[in-house]
C-alpha cells in the first residue's frame, strides 16, 4: 500500500536508511565540487521506478502535506506516486517543517506542487536525492509560485515571498537553482543532496546569485545578479549580515548560515525590508 498520512518512519529502506546526509554526495556523484550545471525539463515517463544505487520510497505527501503535478494538467488535486531515497524524505519533513514554522503567519500549508523528485536520468535526481519545486499554497490564500516565474514579478512583496520560500530550501538542501541562476530554472526552484553540509561558498553561482538577489530585493542593492562575488557583493553581504545581527561565519559554519537563512525568510514572509 502506498503512504497515505502515514508516519515517515514507516519508510526505512535499506542502503538509504543509513546513508545520512553527509554521505549521499558520495553515493550521488558528481555535483559535489560545483554547481550543477543540469537542465531540470522533465516527463512523467521518467518519474517510473529504475534501478539505481540507492533504495527508493514512495510518498504521496511530505509529512501530511499533499506533493501535486501540473505540468500536465494545471491545477490538478490527484494524488499521484512519488519517489525518493529515505534519507531525502527525510530532509523534505524537515524543510517542510521549517516551512510551516517559518511563514506561521500565512495559515498551514494546504498543498506544495512539483516536477519531480526521484527521476529517470543521470545526476541527483537519478539518486533520488534532488526536488523540483513548482508552487506553494497556504490556507490563508498566499501562494509562491516558481512556476509562475515570481522571482521575476513586478510586486516586491512577491519576490521577496520567492527568496523566503528559497532560503528556506535553503537551510537542509546544498545546492538550491533558482530562477535568477539560469533559464532552464525560471519555472522551478531546485534542491538537491548534492555537495553537503549548507554552507554558502563565494565561488558557487548559485550562492552568490541568490545572496545578490536577495540583496537587491530587501536592501536595494542594486547589485548584477552575475554569480561572481567580487567587492560589490561582499559589501552588500556585510551590511546584510550587520543589519540580521548574524554573528560567525555562514561560509564555513552550517549553523550560523542557516540562522541567517531563518532570519532573511521570516522577513520575506512578512514582507519587510532588511
Amino acid at each position: 500500500m502506498f503512504e497515505k498520512n502515514l508516519s515517515r518512519r514507516g519508510f526505512v529502506t535499506g542502503a538509504a536508511a543509513v546513508a545520512g546526509l553527509a554521505g549521499l554526495s558520495a553515493l550521488a556523484p558528481g555535483l559535489a565540487g560545483a554547481d550543477p550545471k543540469i537542465n531540470d525539463q522533465h516527463h512523467e515517463s521518467e518519474f517510473a521506478p529504475g534501478v539505481g544505487a540507492l533504495a527508493m520510497m514512495t510518498f504521496q505527501n511530505i509529512d501530511g502535506t499533499p506533493v501535486y503535478y501540473w505540468r500536465s494538467n494545471r491545477g490538478n488535486t490527484t494524488a499521484r506516486n512519488w519517489q525518493a531515497t529515505d534519507a531525502f524524505y527525510n530532509a523534505l519533513v524537515a524543510w517542510i517543517r521549517d516551512l510551516r514554522s517559518l511563514s506561521s503567519g500565512y495559515g498551514s500549508i494546504s498543498y506544495i506542487v512539483s516536477a519531480g523528485f526521484y527521476v529517470n536520468k543521470a545526476g541527483q535526481h537519478g539518486a533520488g536525492t534532488a526536488m523540483d519545486l513548482d508552487h506553494v499554497r497556504w490556507s490563508g490564500g498566499n501562494t509562491t509560485s516558481p512556476l509562475d516565474q515570481h522571482h521575476a514579478s513586478g510586486t516586491a512583496a512577491t519576490r521577496k515571498r520567492y527568496l523566503a520560500t528559497e532560503a528556506v530550501c535553503r537551510r537542509r538542501f546544498r545546492y538550491v537553482l533558482d530562477g535568477w541562476y539560469n533559464a532552464d530554472h525560471a519555472d522551478h526552484i531546485h534542491a538537491d543532496f548534492g555537495g553537503m553540509p549548507v554552507r554558502v561558498l563565494k565561488d558557487s553561482e548559485a550562492d552568490t546569485k541568490f545572496v545578490q538577489a536577495t540583496c537587491n530585493n530587501f536592501r536595494a542593492a542594486g547589485l548584477a545578479i552575475d554569480g561572481i562575488w567580487g567587492p560589490n557583493t561582499q559589501n552588500a553581504f556585510n551590511g546584510l549580515k550587520s543589519a540580521l545581527a548574524v554573528t560567525g561565519d555562514p561560509h564555513t559554519s552550517s549553523s550560523v548560515w542557516q540562522g541567517m537563512l531563518s532570519k532573511i525568510a521570516t522577513k520575506g514572509f512578512a514582507n519587510q525590508n532588511i
